[in-house]
């Protein structure tokens, strides 16, 4: 799934109707550097990261095809660690960047949990 493929519906989050969207504020400042240089919006998302202090610039933003960059929103980040929509996060957007750079994305621990309760199933038949 490309990164345009996951925000999909979502509005701009310069934008009036961007309000409307819980955890959709746009966070100016956003800029590329050597070996950071964003999520292209057609291509799947690279990983979000968490960083040691805050969040690493030049990793956790949308890159557009004209060279545009912009940070992701944390309702945008969430989506593409596949929480519901309607998952609210509570805290400030640098708090919240660093939970969800350090989050398993939903639907993989849902894949990896199932797979573990049927294998433990399986296991206890054999018994």
């Amino acid at each position: 799934m490309t990164v345009r493929d996951a925000l999909e519906g979502l509005p701009d989050p310069r934008t009036v109707e961007a309000r409307q969207v819980s955890n959709h504020v746009f966070q100016p400042g956003a800029r590329p550097y050597v070996g950071h240089t964003g999520s292209p919006i057609d291509e799947p998302a690279k990983t979000l990261k968490a960083g040691d202090h805050g969040v690493p610039g030049g990793e956790n933003m949308i890159a557009f095809p004209k060279g545009g960059v912009r940070y992701f929103t944390v309702r945008e980040a969430a989506l593409i660690q596949t929480f519901p929509r309607e998952f609210v996060f509570g805290s400030s957007w640098t708090e919240n960047m660093r939970q969800l750079g350090n989050a398993v994305p939903v639907r993989l621990a849902e894949v990896i949990a199932s797979s573990i309760a049927q294998t433990l199933v399986q296991f206890r038949g054999c018994q």
